[in-house]
């Protein structure tokens, strides 16, 4: 039901997202788990009696993942300025 890997892939694409850069790492965890979630119920995966846990679930894995991602920075916005300073250079 649940696949990792895209969740992976959400939350690296999530974290290259610098339109915002002030984002709360709450307000980020939230924004991934909606977007995994939306999936999971376009393929027809989540029973609705379990939508609760389901979320629970995804919100734990989305924090894991997060955490490992940005391990080293103290903040979300520390870990974008770092890894797409390139980006924002002008």
């Amino acid at each position: 039901m649940m696949n990792i890997e895209t969740l992976v892939k959400i939350v690296e694409t999530q974290l290259q997202e610098t339109s915002n850069m002030k984002e709360k790492t709450n307000d980020f965890i939230n924004r991934v788990v909606h977007l995994y979630t939306l999936q999971l119920m376009k393929s027809g995966n989540i029973p609705l009696d379990f939508i609760n846990d389901i979320v629970f679930d995804i919100e734990a894995d989305t924090i894991e993942i997060f955490r490992k991602k940005t391990y080293g920075f103290l903040t979300l916005e520390e870990y974008r300025l770092h890894k797409f300073r390139q980006k924002n250079d002008n």
